[in-house]
């Protein structure tokens, strides 16, 4: 019996997909807008994180946050909390701007694994914040992220449902978002 000759590409993208993320897809990245004239002194800060993408490094946490702060080489320290058996986990990663005329399309690490790109697609910097990134696989697949991070532990369901549209008409199957636990998470 031969094998397919697909069997290489699915086990390459279900092992990528078992370490790095849970989304999956065929084909090329969707094409993609970012946040124009993205501003990073706004975006810092602390984010609560709404809803994302299943995503194995995450675990099954409560109260996840990710604070951002400008280091002094003008890189952006990364800091990812969750709370998991009433104890704080916190991962520190790095992150910054490869290139200024596309300020919004931000490379992320952590443990000094490659850096990963970290799309912002929308943001008003007080209130929300649509995060993407896609990593196309041996030039037949795709391992895609999301998440919606918030100042606050919530959004209106309302703007939810916007960014949900938002990413769904570039592609994105935002049918695989699950939603954070924030409740009785302290600022």
């Amino acid at each position: 019996m031969a094998l397919s000759p697909l069997l290489p590409f699915a086990v390459a993208l279900l092992s990528v997909t078992y370490v790095e993320g849970q989304v999956p897809g065929f084909g090329k990245c969707p094409t993609v807008n970012v946040q124009q004239n993205f501003d990073l002194s706004q975006y810092l800060g602390l984010w609560h994180e709404v809803e994302k993408f299943p995503f194995v490094i995450e675990g099954a946490g409560t109260c996840i946050t990710a604070n951002y702060t400008l280091k002094p080489d003008g890189h952006v320290r990364v800091e990812n909390a969750e709370k998991v058996n009433g104890q704080m986990n916190v991962a520190v990663g790095d992150a910054y701007i490869p290139d200024p005329k596309e300020a919004a399309k931000l490379a992320v690490r952590f443990n000094g694994a490659p850096y990963g790109a970290y799309w912002v697609l929308k943001t008003d910097y007080k209130t929300y914040t649509l995060i993407w990134s896609c990593s196309e696989v041996l030039g037949l697949g795709n391992v895609q992220f999301m998440w919606i991070l918030a100042r606050e532990h919530e959004i209106d369901p309302a703007l939810k449902a916007d960014l949900h549209k938002l990413a769904t008409g570039y592609g994105i199957d935002v049918s695989h978002m699950t939603t954070t636990d924030q409740s009785g998470c302290a600022n």
